[in-house]
């Protein structure tokens, strides 16, 4: 939804910014998935039932390139089974979100293609789309075109082919884009870097979430090696090893069913496609085997939690609340960390706490005194069940370390009861309210807090009120239950 609000602006109003009239910003890092977006918006196509065609197509796309990596003949049983395979981990949800899960995977998957066949020049340019695509992507293209070049018969030639079709391409967006957003590297960048690290290099939660999808690569990939060896090694160090050093030093936010894991298995499956003519018949369907055992004890239940997940995640509540806010007649200011569908169907100007999509907080965690000085008319917060939309007393005045119960911590404190009201409202689906046995506004909730003095606070409280907010003093009580509970 994220990338969708830029996509939206983008075809209203020409440039790259989240809201409408806020700065240029550069929150949504997939650059040409939110062009292309941008264009199927253009054309008078919704955005998520154009992302999921895209999706279903690259998913296709994907099996096509892996049966050309296998060098075997290309028929619709095999097409779908591939196709079928790839589509049974938890990142199949991302894509369902609308996030470009599959046409990542697809240009990938299509780069180290065209690497092993030597067509540097096309692989340059796929190379390039990827990046554009997702700006990470360089961590996988590097060290295949790298290859490309030191393996070849004419360095000279090929590095002058992959400068001129990826280096200098690539340099030129560099350049364009640091001189469109005023900002050396995206903001989400920027956030995901800012992490407590182990010895300094690894965030720990990254690495934890990695461990199941490494622990499926060495259980489906060792007995390829004991059979015959892995060939060629680059596509270890460039699909498995360089990313995944990558991947543990950044803290992983928005990582929807694993989505930036999916690499994971994606390298696995080109490894095997790249020796599977070369390994004989009755060892194919032993590791075929393995692969199956390996999915069942260490992704099917992870893909069964996700598909829970996805279910209990939808947010109509959310967006029938975001469209009464968008027909009051004058919009208003939010801060939110919900910043998918309230800003998205609002229209209203937005600030990101996060910093995700707010340069300011990117560069620094937000204050209560931030939250002070903006004023906004309506304040969301999504606390950690544990934690409190209350102030309590052994709070500190503020927190600094960039964490998320520090941020809810921050927004709360700088939400002045004197000054804003406080309504819950239930986080996620009916069917997650109902499956967990909460009322309304318990439980996993969304914190409102809504400016008393606002000359919109009449309407918002009306359309909370509408979809089972819970205002004073019902919310106070509620929170008051929450903290016993919390404390027993």
């Amino acid at each position: 939804m994220i990338l969708f609000a830029y996509s939206r602006n983008l075809v209203v109003h020409g440039a790259i910014i989240f809201f409408a009239g806020g700065p240029r910003v550069e929150g949504a890092t997939d650059f040409a998935w939110m062009a292309l977006v941008a264009g199927a918006m253009r054309v008078g196509l919704d955005p998520s039932w154009f992302s999921a065609m895209v999706n279903v197509g690259s998913l296709l796309g994907l099996a096509f390139a892996l049966l050309r990596l296998a060098r075997v003949h290309i028929s619709t049983l095999r097409l779908l089974a591939i196709a079928g395979s790839a589509a049974l981990f938890p990142q199949i949800f991302a894509a369902a979100s609308g996030f470009a899960v599959l046409p990542d995977a697809l240009l990938l998957a299509t780069v180290t293609l065209l690497v092993i066949e030597k067509r540097v020049v096309r692989a340059s340019l796929t190379a390039l789309g990827l990046c554009l695509f997702r700006p990470d992507g360089v961590v996988f293209v590097l060290p295949l075109l790298t290859y490309a070049m030191v393996s070849s018969e004419d360095r000279r030639g090929t590095l002058g082919r992959v400068a001129a079709f990826f280096l200098l391409p690539g340099l030129v967006y560099f350049t364009w884009r640091v001189h469109y957003f005023g900002e050396l590297f995206p903001l989400p960048f920027l956030v995901k870097s800012d992490a407590r690290r182990v010895l300094g290099l690894v965030v720990a939660h990254s690495l934890q979430e990695s461990f199941k999808y490494l622990l499926f690569d060495a259980a489906v990939l060792i007995p390829m090696v004991l059979l015959r060896g892995l060939q060629p090694r680059f596509l270890f160090v460039s699909l498995i090893a360089a990313p995944t050093a990558f991947y543990w030093m950044m803290r992983l936010d928005q990582n929807i069913g694993d989505r930036f894991f999916y690499y994971l298995p994606l390298a696995a499956a080109v490894l095997l496609a790249v020796n599977w003519k070369q390994t004989p018949l009755s060892s194919r369907r032993a590791v075929l085997r393995i692969s199956f055992g390996a999915w069942l004890l260490l992704i099917a239940m992870p893909f069964y939690r996700e598909l829970r997940t996805f279910r209990d995640m939808q947010f109509n509540e959310a967006k029938d609340i975001a469209q009464e806010l968008s027909a009051m007649q004058e919009h208003a200011t939010m801060i939110t960390t919900e910043t998918g569908f309230l800003p998205y169907y609002s229209g209203w100007t937005t600030y990101d706490p996060w910093g995700l999509n707010t340069p300011e907080f990117a560069h620094r965690f937000i204050q209560p005194t931030d939250v002070e000085r903006l004023h906004a008319d309506v304040i969301v917060v999504h606390p950690d069940q544990p934690e409190r939309c209350l102030i309590q007393p052994g709070w500190q005045m503020q927190y600094g370390s960039r964490t998320w119960p520090n941020l809810t911590r921050n927004l709360v404190i700088g939400a002045d009861p004197s000054r804003y009201e406080l309504w819950l409202v239930s986080y996620g689906s009916e069917f997650y309210r109902l499956r967990k046995g909460w009322r309304y506004g318990e439980g996993d909730r969304e914190c409102w807090f809504l400016l008393r003095d606002s000359p919109r606070y009449s309407g918002i409280a009306e359309a909370l009120a509408r979809h089972n907010g819970v205002g004073p003093p019902e919310s106070i009580g509620l929170e008051q239950e929450h903290g016993l509970r919390a404390a027993r």
